[in-house]
């Protein structure tokens, strides 16, 4: 779900660092962001399904390490409950995209949305 705009209202006192900047320090890690990140790379194009062989399960332990590499101590940090609004927000969405999918078995659309 995020903060709207966050990277744009960081803009003007952000700015990108080389991770051998972070060496000998302690990085929080969201394990949420990260998941989400890697699970939707690696997602057959054509059925949106997890890939065979459990590559983001590698991807997240890859990341980890080239942290280790450079010395940063990662702590993964894993959401607890879900917050009431973000749990609305999910369900919104999940019923949006429910909507299109019914809507494109029965309408006009030729079957263009595909599961």
């Amino acid at each position: 779900m995020g903060v709207k705009n966050l990277w744009r209202l960081l803009l003007p006192v952000g700015h990108r660092l080389s991770i051998e900047t972070l060496s000998h320090q302690t990085l929080a890690i969201d394990a949420s962001i990260w998941l989400t990140q890697i699970s939707k790379a690696c997602r057959d194009p054509e059925t949106g399904r997890l890939l065979p062989n459990k590559p983001h399960v590698r991807i997240f332990l890859l990341r980890l390490m080239r942290l280790l590499f450079h010395q940063i101590k990662p702590v993964v940090v894993f959401d607890g409950v879900m917050p009431e609004v973000k749990r609305r927000e999910i369900q919104r969405r999940k019923d949006r995209r429910e909507k299109l999918w019914r809507d494109d078995e029965g309408g006009e659309g030729g079957g263009a949305l595909k599961r």
